[in-house]
């Protein structure tokens, strides 16, 4: 059986951003919410255009996977609050139950993003269902 390909959607939710990642490990679920996160924050402010890509190595520690993917998303904002940059896509993942590594390939941002303000863990769940991992993130906005 062909493992299906990592994949998001985003999920109606009152007053705040929700997110459903859904991959077949831990490290797959990361990645692809790096790439949605990227999406969201582009979609937001624009990146500029091809050429400006800019790799960089995020390392994150945490107590637990759940932690690792709040923590994970808000060093992202930060990232993009800061510099002005957002994930594009994440060519090698490396992780541990308490720490994840990422090679991540991005674009700089035409301007700070202002609707995303963190990840949250209220609603956090990081689990196996079935064959696959399912995570549910809450942003707040």
């Amino acid at each position: 059986m062909t493992p299906a390909p990592p994949r998001h959607e985003r999920i109606a939710h009152t007053a705040e951003l929700a997110l459903r990642l859904e991959a077949d490990t831990p490290a797959e679920v990361y990645a692809e919410a790096c790439r949605a996160l990227g999406a969201m924050l582009r979609e937001e402010t624009g990146s500029i255009p091809a050429g400006e890509e800019v790799s960089r190595t995020v390392a994150v520690d945490a107590v637990d996977a759940d932690a690792l993917l709040v923590d994970l998303l808000n060093e992202l904002i930060y990232l993009a609050e800061t510099e002005r940059w957002a994930p594009s896509a994440v060519p090698a993942v490396e992780c541990t139950a308490t720490r994840v590594v990422l090679r991540i390939a991005g674009a700089r941002l035409r301007r700070v993003p202002a609707r995303i303000k963190s990840a949250t863990h209220h609603g956090l769940a990081l689990r196996r269902v079935g064959e696959r991992w399912v995570a549910e993130v809450i942003f707040d906005v």
